[in-house]
Formats: structure tokens, sequence, C-alpha cells
């Protein structure tokens, strides 16, 4: 029997169930809103569902606020001026940039001494021109009785450090209240999920349709990742002819990913659940980052290049380097002002253990490490040399990539 839902599987809409990191990124957006420096940072994935976090704070908002969402990808300053203007009601027709910002300061200190503050949120600011910045951090810079007139909500992939480095960028960075990184929903979170989404689309019994053992894999397919997990649903409702539905007679990307990846662990002998080792970074005891190991290096310093990015003078751009050779997992020193400690000793290159701590600068990382990684193993001299001249060749290799750092200027060459 095919599986006839109608129009409403082509097209996404809210599900109304909110997983945990979604709700705490609502509540960051709300805490960004109350505090007086009224900046903040949400990031994470192209899948990660930043843009429904966004809607959904925005349709939350009084109904008299005043909200502007602008995607700031190549957008020159009379554009980025005319797009704000625009959605905060105003259509004018004005011959420069300095004229159009003229007019927004005034209306943002004629809406927050009358309201409330008005709320800008820009979508994708590392892909922003220098000139386009300069007028953001302009409109970051205006006040009203000593207090800030206008809350900024800054939304990208990743937390962009040259970007957000730069001295220039300082009218935004002094005002930020911190960043929020969005993580995927959790095994069970998905189930919920999968069932919300199928009742939207008219299903009464959803586990009839999508069995946990499908949900399951269909969280391995997705990364837990919403609009992953959206797209694989209605390809899904699409093509099932009957229910239960059954997966291998789907025809999806991310599903014939999945289904390579368990061959090819089943081929080596491995069991299909092996899963890579797992960073936890901390500092002063708070969760940080959680990050897995996918690659067989994974380079660990303060430049945003970087696969573990950890922003602190204490750290080098290129610190250390993650190495998985001979079934081991090694750390290689890359030469660190600092350097590169493990358990609390220095180290140059060392064989990695389970619960193992790394410290660099002021930060600590904790491994964990899957079944099938080497256990008790002494270090080995040959692996160890190897793994470092390796990781200086590749960290000199980045190196030689980088972009410079950001400068602004002035927004007429806009």
């Amino acid at each position: 029997m095919h599986l006839d839902l109608g129009q409403s599987v082509k097209h996404r809409e809210s599900v109304g169930i909110r997983y945990r990191s979604q709700q705490e990124a609502l509540q960051f957006l709300g805490n960004v809103l109350a505090d007086d420096r009224g900046v903040g940072l949400l990031h994470g994935p192209n899948s990660s569902g930043k843009s429904d976090v966004v809607n959904q704070f925005v349709q939350e908002l009084p109904d008299n606020a005043v909200v502007a969402i602008v995607d700031g990808t190549r957008l020159k300053a009379r554009q980025f001026l005319s797009e704000v203007l625009e959605q905060f009601g105003y259509s004018v027709e004005l011959n420069s940039s300095d004229e159009m910002l003229n007019m927004l300061r005034v209306i943002v200190v004629q809406q927050t001494r009358s309201h409330q503050a008005p709320v800008l949120v820009v979508q994708n600011i590392n892909n922003m021109y220098p000139s386009t910045l300069c007028v953001l951090c302009k409109l970051a810079s205006q006040m009203v009785h000593e207090r800030f007139a206008l809350r900024i909500i800054l939304v990208n992939h990743r937390y962009f450090y040259r970007i957000m480095g730069s001295p220039s960028m300082s009218p935004i960075t002094d005002r930020l209240i911190g960043n929020f990184e969005l993580e995927p929903m959790t095994v069970q979170e998905t189930m919920a999920y999968v069932y919300a989404r199928l009742r939207s689309y008219g299903v009464d019994q959803p586990d009839n349709v999508f069995s946990i053992d499908i949900c399951t894999e269909l969280h391995a397919a997705s990364g837990g990742w919403p609009v992953k997990l959206d797209d694989i649903i209605m390809t899904i409702m699409d093509q099932a002819e009957d229910f239960p539905v059954r997966l291998e007679e789907i025809d999806h990307p991310a599903l014939r990913m999945q289904s390579k990846d368990a061959a090819e662990s089943v081929a080596v002998g491995l069991p299909a659940e092996q899963e890579s080792p797992q960073l936890i970074v901390t500092l002063d005891g708070k969760t940080q980052q959680f990050i897995e190991l996918v690659s067989s290096r994974a380079l660990i310093g303060r430049s945003d290049l970087s696969d573990v990015t950890i922003d602190s003078n204490f750290v080098s751009r290129q610190h250390a380097l993650l190495v998985q050779d001979k079934g081991a997992l090694i750390i290689v020193d890359l030469n660190s002002r600092n350097g590169t400690y493990v358990n609390s000793r220095r180290v140059n290159a060392k064989v990695l253990q389970d619960s193992d701590i790394i410290m660099v600068g002021n930060h600590r990382i904790k491994l964990i490490l899957p079944s099938g990684y080497a256990s008790g193993v002494t270090e080995d001299p040959d692996i160890a040399d190897t793994a470092r001249m390796k990781g200086i060749a590749d960290a000199r290799r980045i190196k030689d990539s980088e972009i410079p750092t950001l400068v602004v200027i002035d927004e007429q060459q806009a």
C-alpha cells in the first residue's frame, strides 16, 4: 500500500517538538535579549536547524517587537541597510549608504525609547563583505540613555575566529555575551521527532510505519540533525509502497552511505557499531566542545582552520596533532609555545590511552577510546618520530593556506 500523504510531505513545517539542544538554544537567545550587552552567536552545521530555532524564537516575541532577519551572504552595505530598513517597516529611496545608516540609527533610537530595542538577526556573517561588517559594527555602537539601542543575534555554521578576533569587530565582540553551538538529537529524541513528524503528516500510528529499530537507523543516517532527518523522512514517504517501512527499499544518499559504512565495517572484521575516538574539551570544569575523531589526523590549535579549535592565547595556532596510526592514537606536539601535556606530564609525542587527559594551555581534553584501539601499548619511538614529522608537515601546509586576518574597510568601497 502506498503512503499518500498529499502535499504536506513536500513542505517542511514545525512539528511542535523541541529537543534538548533546541530548547537550550531558545533559552540562550532569550538571555541575549535580556542582557544589557545584547549580542549573541548561534552556530551549528548547515543541517542543524538554526533557521528553525530563529523562526521559533521570533514567533514568541511580543507582537510589537521590531525584528529583521537578514542573510549577510555577499550583501553590500547599501543592500544590507535597505533590507534592514524594509523589515523594520520603512521603504525609502536614499542616495548613499551614509544617509541610510543615519536614518536607521534614528529609527533604532526612537524604537528603543518608545517600546523596546529592535532585534537584528544576521545570518552567515562569515560570508559578509568587510564594508558591510563595518556598518554592522556602527549599528552595534549606537546607544540611547547609556544603553545599547539594538539587540543583535549572529547566526553562522561555526564560531568564525578570524572575523570575531579582528580588532575592528570590537563593537560586536565587546558586547558578546556568549556563543551557543547546536548539538544533534539523541536516539530517543530522534524517535520522538520522527513520530511527531509522521503525525503531522496524518499518520495516526507512526510506530506501525517506523519501528524503533528503523528510528535508530534514521538517527545514524542523519547524524541526529533535524533538517537531514526531514529530508530522509520525506524521501521515504515518497518511495515507500507499504508499511512497516523497509529501508533497503528506499533510495537516499544518506541511507546508501550508512549501508556502505556498515558493509565496510563487516569487511574488515569490525562490529558495525564501532565508534570513533571522542574528545571532551573543558575549561574550568565546564564542557565546551564534544568532538568525534572521524579522520586519521586532527589538528589542535587556536587557528580557526584547526579540527579542534581552542580560542586561547595560551594555545598556539598549530599546537598539536592527533594521528591514528597502526591501531593506536598518537598525540604530537608541534613545537607549541606552552607545550602539550598528557596526565600532567609534558610530551613531544605519545601513544594515548583511554581516559587520558590532554592539557593545552588552560584547557583539558579528555580522551574516550572505543574498543579495538591499542590499550596498554608502550610508546614506539619509530611511530612517534614518524607521526611528529608528518604532523609538522601537515601544520606547515595548513599555515601556508591560511587567509590573512580580516581588515574592515570603509563602507563607501562597497
